[in-house]
């Protein structure tokens, strides 16, 4: 159904501004702004969700009488003439009211329009100066605040049922079905002429069985959600020289402290609010399953949350003999609460070996607290392919957890540093241990535990231990050899402390400078990342075996965190500078990925045995192997930008992305690409003006 947009249009703003002046001699004043807005105004999605809820809650059945005006027009098309004035109704829990016939409410295009806005504005200002002789003062304060609106549509299942029963629209008065404003919803394919981004015709349209745009319009709800985030920081830093002198020179300090206070306020529209509407029916709050008013998307509640963190650190600037200087500095922040403090050491030296040859190092542990929303009693609903049912997308409940713990780290590194002439080249090898990791429990390796893997037909497991997590329908019934993956509605997915992870690599750059080069200078070089490994232990979740440790480097990692790994990132580029005039050439390189989820399967039938491991035994029955993106290939791309400096402090620029239009590699996901690989919009062009007052 193509009713998303390829790309979406977008519209962004940013103003910055800054100010500096001398206070006295020896005190300098600074203030500066930023103002930065995004709005998606026609966010196209898919014109209608599939159902995950029902009329009394997960998976259960919407009916259709036989009074429905597509009922018998739908039993004659599919040649069930003789159940004509014998049927008297269907039911269904795979209903999507709105599918290939496209959204009438939205311009004409088919899919919903949902609308996002985001907004910040910074402000930041501070003093620094000179207190004595070696001694100086470094104080600043910021205030950000930054909002965002996002509104989302999508149908209610009372208002659903309602229509589908003959008592629907805005106008409806009275309970007699199709009559006094009522109208009913036809749900079946005779009620749409046919799906106009493909200028496709539906021959099997009967166009007074058509459903009226009112009546569709009233069918939906639009969420409405803000939020506002406001942070204050204020910061106080000292620094100076110290009474030792030691072989390199002096020795350096500076202490500070750092305040930091988030105030987090959410609201959200009336329906969309669990703590108003739990129910399939509005108002209503004692029903079993409070899973909300609508078919797919879940609910949300207002939160007031804030988090206040204290900080205070001490460095010491080291040069033991001429040519080394090591910097030693400690960190102690305090997040309150169940997340705690921590004591966090660092250690940094570097020695100049020769004129032209240096080695770096560093070693040191570091902490990084949940956020407000990591922590937050609530959680957001999401759509993502499930693997365990054939990757159609299901609803994705993600919590916060206001036990979550914060996530610490130990890291070292060593490094090369090389000067000669007009070459300048660097290298450094690095690890980190990341314990406690903060991360929702992946839906997909949730869905895989319980069903297991395959095109969605395979059985499930009822007696997983993590059969709690997942939302069946049929009421959430999970009946052993009879359930499957297709059946699956909704996976929760909570944050959580993760497993511990071990990464390591080297970053490199390199650089040449030719002067003198038809009158400017010429920079040649490249710079990159390639990642050893990416490891993850065993991850147990209160006290339930989520899934196995894995090396994620140089996989896909689409079921599982951390996503897409490759193992090589790097870019080379040609800088050219003469007069006013820039030119710059560079092409980016991506690595390939191994799909980790191994092939796929397509019933090219029916078939009660279609499944990978059948196929390989050579036992299935119309089934086919699918091997699309189990190698997702490397992507390399090209730009080309020039610059011109114009008299009044004007920068003209213009630029060629993805100079040779090249297409990302095939992967399998719903748009076929990986976008942390491969670039979908090909050959852009851009034009810039800077101006500085």
């Amino acid at each position: 159904m193509p009713f998303d947009n390829l790309i979406e249009e977008t519209n962004q703003y940013q103003f910055y501004g800054e100010l500096n002046f001398d206070i006295s001699d020896n005190i300098e004043f600074h203030i500066e702004g930023l103002y930065a807005n995004t709005k998606l105004p026609d966010y196209r999605v898919t014109s209608g969700y599939l159902a995950s809820n029902g009329p009394t809650g997960p998976g259960t059945s919407f009916s259709i009488p036989s009074s429905n005006p597509g009922f018998n027009t739908f039993l004659s098309q599919t040649g069930q003439s003789a159940l004509i004035g014998v049927a008297q109704s269907i039911l269904t829990n795979r209903l999507r009211p709105i599918a290939v016939g496209g959204n009438p409410t939205t311009d004409g295009l088919g899919g919903q329009i949902l609308k996002r806005e985001y907004e910040q504005m910074r402000w930041s200002a501070g003093v620094k100066g000179e207190i004595a002789k070696d001694l100086n003062f470094d104080v600043a304060a910021t205030y950000i605040i930054e909002d965002q609106v996002q509104q989302t549509p999508d149908v209610l299942i009372d208002r659903l049922q309602r229509a589908l029963n003959g008592l629907g629209g805005p106008n409806c008065s009275g309970n007699v079905p199709g009559a006094n404003g009522c109208q009913y919803f036809n749900p079946f394919s005779n009620g749409y002429a046919g799906n106009r981004p493909l200028e496709l015709t539906n021959p099997g349209y009967v166009p007074a069985n058509a459903n009226s745009t009112d009546l569709v319009a009233w069918l939906f709800d639009t969420q409405r959600y803000t939020a506002k985030t406001q942070t204050w920081v204020a910061d106080a830093v000292v620094s100076g020289k110290l009474p030792i002198t030691l072989p390199g020179g002096e020795v350096g300090f500076a202490v500070g402290a750092q305040y930091r206070h988030v105030d987090f306020n959410q609201d959200v529209s009336d329906i969309l609010n669990a703590n108003l509407n739990p129910c399939p029916v509005l108002g209503q709050t004692d029903c079993a399953l409070k899973t909300g008013p609508y078919i797919f998307l879940g609910q949300n509640i207002p939160l007031d949350l804030d988090l206040q963190v204290k900080a205070v650190f001490g460095e010491l600037s080291v040069p033991l003999f001429d040519g080394f200087n090591a910097q030693l500095t400690v960190r102690h922040e305090d997040y309150g609460g169940l997340t705690g403090s921590t004591t966090n050491p660092q250690f940094r030296a570097k020695w100049d070996l020769t004129d032209w040859l240096s080695v770096r190092g560093s070693v040191g542990t570091s902490f990084r607290g949940p956020t407000v929303l990591d922590s937050a009693p609530t959680g957001v609903t999401l759509l993502q392919g499930i693997a365990a049912s054939g990757n159609v997308f299901k609803s994705i409940d993600t919590f916060g957890n206001p036990a979550v713990g914060p996530e610490k780290a130990l890291s070292y590194s060593v490094g090369a540093i090389l000067q000669t002439g007009g070459l300048t080249a660097t290298i450094d090898y690095w690890s980190y241990k990341v314990k406690d990791q903060i991360l929702a429990v992946p839906a997909n390796v949730v869905a895989t535990a319980v069903a297991g893997t395959g095109n969605g037909s395979q059985f499930v497991n009822c007696s997983s231990a993590l059969r709690s997590f997942v939302t069946f329908n049929n009421a959430n019934a999970c009946t052993q050899g009879v359930t499957t993956g297709n059946d699956i509605e909704r996976v929760r997915s909570d944050v959580t402390n993760g497993p511990t992870i071990r990464l390591n690599g080297i970053d490199f750059d390199v650089n040449y400078r030719f002067d003198q080069v038809l009158g400017g200078t010429l920079d040649i070089g490249t710079t990159g990342s390639y990642l050893f490994h990416y490891k993850q232990d065993e991850f147990v979740y209160n006290g339930i075996f989520v899934s196995p440790a894995f090396d994620a480097a140089g996989f896909a990692n689409y079921d599982r965190a951390p996503g897409t790994v490759s193992k090589l990132r790097a870019s080379a580029y040609l800088d050219f500078a003469t007069g006013p005039h820039s030119f710059n050439w560079t092409t980016t390189y991506i690595g390939g990925v191994d799909d980790n989820r191994g092939p796929t399967v397509a019933q090219t039938g029916p078939s009660t045995n279609c499944s990978v491991d059948n196929v390989n035994a050579g036992i299935a029955t119309n089934c086919q192997l699918v091997d699309f993106g189990l190698r997702v290939k490397s992507f390399m791309m090209h730009d080309f930008t020039y610059r011109v400096e114009l008299p009044l402090d004007v920068t003209l620029s213009a630029s060629i992305l993805n100079v040779f239009d090249r297409d990302p590699p095939k992967a399998r996901l719903e748009y076929s690409y990986d976008p942390f690989i491969g670039n979908p919009i090909g050959r852009t062009f851009k034009i810039g003006l800077r101006k500085k007052f």
